[in-house]
């Protein structure tokens, strides 16, 4: 400012009280050159200023996308780990069992006095908990009978890992039959191993003692060629994690991720997936609405409902609707790959953290559906008849769920099985159909 107005007009000023006269054109001149000169100058600044933001942004841009890819790389990084360590069921695996197998013969021969020698030849491999329940079952009677029976003093037990099958080899040197009877306990050995299309052999001779295999088929790579799955998840981190996991296996194709039930059907028609594993929490079309559109459309199409939190009554919903598997997020990875080839030879998948309380619920619902009244069309349970008077009442889900002392998931499933009973699709429709059929 000083600088201006000394070069506009002090110095003019100056100049023309030496000359004698005034130089009005002086001043205007010198004015008019340092205002130009100023503008350059700010102009300038202006632009060095900007090239300085405009690098400074791209910095910061490439900054937020490493943090961006690192965030990402830790979040899946993170999930991976916690579906291979999150705390897992009993006897869900053959390491499992072999430990339960081990303890077993530790006890025997406590309790008895009997020697038992247990070996494991091979490598150990994860397999399902039915298959380890039915060898430890077996383990237990033969080793009673090689006793009982045999007058053993000294058992071997060997359990095989081979590339197609498991082998439990028990060996005594009891006193041996002449023939072999298949009594009771031998033949629920031979029916609970054909349950796992298993076989039982025994051989046995006079004072030689007797040798009992058992031989369970370890699960084929399901069908010729690779399982289709859809991943439905409105989150992504989980949705990625899933399919890097489930991609990486040879038997197994990720042919989408869906984020809601609308995309989710829209997947479906295009790719006609294999398997569906799908979370039943989902904004918009909620999973258990899009779960019953799928079977409506598409009855061969296999579908696990995949939660985060056991869930009884959800859980019995979707089974009692046509669901092939019921599965938590926290299954372990291997597990949940045998589980979906199960599901995708024709088996149903169970979690068992929850079995007994879903088999609980659907004997529980039964009985109410016993109690119903001929004249009730829609068979409707108590319960189901409240959440719709309350719907009617105009309370939104978080408020009836808080009424009723239940969570909102819990209020969400009911209404799922409410509109399916009724044949509506969404809380509009079932209140209508309420008032005009006199339902409640």
């Amino acid at each position: 400012m000083w600088t201006g107005i000394s070069s506009g007009i002090i110095f003019p000023v100056l100049n023309g009280l030496i000359t004698n006269r005034l130089p009005y054109e002086f001043m205007f001149s010198c004015s008019f050159g340092f205002a130009m000169g100023m503008a350059f100058s700010i102009l300038i600044e202006s632009h060095k200023q900007g090239r300085i933001i405009q690098e400074q942004k791209q910095l910061l841009e490439q900054h937020i996308k490493q943090i961006e890819e690192l965030t990402l790389i830790e979040e899946r990084n993170r999930l991976s780990h916690e579906l291979h360590d999150t705390i897992g069921h009993s006897l869900t695996s053959l390491i499992v069992g072999v430990e339960s197998l081990l303890e077993l013969t530790e006890e025997f021969m406590k309790s008895t006095g009997v020697t038992v020698n247990f070996r494991v030849i091979g490598s150990e491999t994860l397999v399902m908990q039915k298959m380890s329940i039915s060898l430890y079952r077996c383990l237990q009677e033969l080793l009673t009978n090689a006793v009982r029976h045999g007058q053993a003093s000294v058992i071997a037990v060997d359990l095989y890992f081979e590339s197609q099958q498991l082998r439990l080899q028990i060996e005594d040197n009891g006193n041996g039959l002449e023939s072999i009877e298949f009594g009771l306990g031998l033949k629920g050995i031979k029916e609970r191993l054909e349950q796992q299309q298993g076989t039982l052999s025994v051989h046995s001779q006079s004072g030689q003692g007797t040798v009992v295999i058992c031989n369970v088929p370890i699960q084929a790579e399901a069908g010729q060629g690779s399982i289709r799955l859809l991943i439905v998840d409105d989150q992504v981190m989980i949705a990625d994690s899933l399919q890097q996991i489930l991609s990486q296996q040879d038997n197994f194709i990720v042919v989408g991720t869906a984020s809601d039930g609308q995309e989710a059907l829209e997947q479906c028609e295009r790719h006609q997936p294999d398997i569906v594993l799908m979370d039943v929490h989902m904004q918009g079309m909620n999973g258990l609405e899009t779960f019953l559109q799928m079977k409506e459309r598409w009855p061969n199409m296999k579908i696990v409902v995949m939660t985060t939190f056991e869930d009884s009554v959800q859980a019995a919903s979707a089974l009692e609707h046509g669901a092939e598997g019921y599965m938590l997020k926290s299954t372990r990875p291997k597990e949940m790959m045998e589980a979906l080839k199960l599901i995708y030879s024709g088996g149903t998948w169970l979690d068992q953290s929850i079995a007994t309380r879903v088999f609980e619920e659907m004997k529980r619902q039964r009985e109410q559906l016993e109690k119903y009244s001929p004249n009730d069309p829609y068979g409707l349970t108590k319960r189901e008849r409240e959440i719709l008077q309350l719907l009617s009442d105009g309370l939104r889900y978080k408020s009836i769920a808080t009424k009723l002392y239940l969570s909102e998931g819990t209020v969400r499933n009911y209404c799922s099985t409410l509109y399916s009973k009724l044949g509506v699709s969404n809380r509009e429709e079932a209140i209508e159909l309420a008032r005009t059929e006199s339902i409640l």
